[in-house]
């Protein structure tokens, strides 16, 4: 397993330009945006309404973590309405989308996978004091939005910001244990495409 916090995380700017993002994990290692990853997580402030930067061949899911909402245009494809934080979205990175923000500026949290390699699942946690099991999957993820939980086989836990991840087998057994009333988790399964 492997426990990661904002010291290991990256910042750098959009694929469009219009703003910058924080990296919190990509697959393989040193892939870049311009091509070559597997899977990639993410964090960005958005701060005004603009286009999204395009993806071909890459499935995302967005959620909020923060913010009073924002509207996801897809054109054609019609529009989707993330009216607060942890309610995740799903569409292809090919799609043109604007996202207009509803009140203010959003923090969200972005799960990228290409299609051709992996597929990915996006849950919401909220465990309480009887500990909750991680279901398991080639790759699994656990990003800590609030508070703090108890993880088996995690020294320390996870704090606010951290993230915990579990390759091959290793979420077999795990569970969660939330340390106060305000936990969080946003939890990523990558699986295999077959």
């Amino acid at each position: 397993m492997l426990k990661l916090g904002p010291g290991n995380y990256r910042d750098m700017p959009w694929k469009n330009g219009g703003g910058s993002t924080t990296e919190l994990l990509v697959d393989p290692p040193g892939a870049t945006l311009a091509g070559g990853f597997r899977w990639r997580l993410s964090t960005a402030t958005v701060a005004a309404s603009g286009p999204f930067s395009a993806f071909p061949g890459v499935d995302r899911t967005l959620l909020l973590l923060s913010g009073r909402g924002m509207e996801l245009d897809h054109g054609p494809h019609g529009r989707v309405r993330l009216a607060g934080p942890l309610e995740p979205v799903r569409f292809p990175g090919e799609w043109a989308t604007f996202g207009r923000l509803l009140d203010g500026p959003c923090v969200d949290f972005n799960v990228m996978c290409a299609r051709d390699q992996a597929r990915h699942e996006v849950t919401i946690l909220r465990p309480g004091r009887v500990p909750s099991p991680l279901r398991e999957a080639p790759t699994v993820l656990v990003y800590c939005v609030s508070g703090g939980a108890a993880v088996t086989g995690c020294p320390g836990g996870l704090r606010a910001g951290e993230l915990l991840r579990a390759d091959g087998g290793e979420a077999a057994g795990l569970t969660v244990t939330s340390e106060d009333s305000a936990t969080a988790l946003v939890v990523v399964r990558i699986l295999q495409v077959r």
